[in-house]
């Protein structure tokens, strides 16, 4: 039987895959917007000419898009322990365009990336992103 704390940390986990597998690939802002704490910080990230909280990274999810139209984000194994979620992340597709570190090429864009997430009372407050390989 689960416990309270249990039933808290799946949730958690829940959150961060609804960002990957509905914001991201199935390209949809209002899970940012829902998601992410009105005070959220991304302490790696490498574009910032975007709105602050949700709505940057709504903002963040369409130029990524723009850029590899067939982006995808599979997300591996994730632990959880109090407000934390750490998420193995594998991201992939064909560049047809630039943002960020993503350059337009022959070559596939294929990274995997650990993303550590704090969470406030289910919305994702803070976000660190750590990144392995790409072209």
């Amino acid at each position: 039987m689960s416990t309270p704390a249990g039933d808290r940390l799946t949730a958690n986990k829940l959150v961060i895959r609804r960002i990957y597998e509905e914001g991201y690939d199935q390209e949809d802002p209002s899970v940012f917007e829902t998601l992410y704490a009105p005070r959220f910080v991304h302490h790696s990230k490498v574009i910032f000419d975007v709105a602050a909280a949700g709505a940057g990274e709504a903002q963040s999810m369409r130029r990524f898009h723009q850029a590899i139209p067939d982006v995808r984000f599979v997300v591996g194994t994730q632990v959880a322990e109090g407000d934390f979620v750490a998420t193995r992340l594998h991201i992939y597709g064909h560049p047809v365009g630039d943002y960020g570190p993503v350059r337009s090429s022959d070559e596939d864009f294929d990274v995997e990336a650990l993303v550590l997430f704090r969470l406030e009372g289910g919305l994702v407050a803070e976000e660190w992103l750590y990144v392995d390989g790409g072209n």
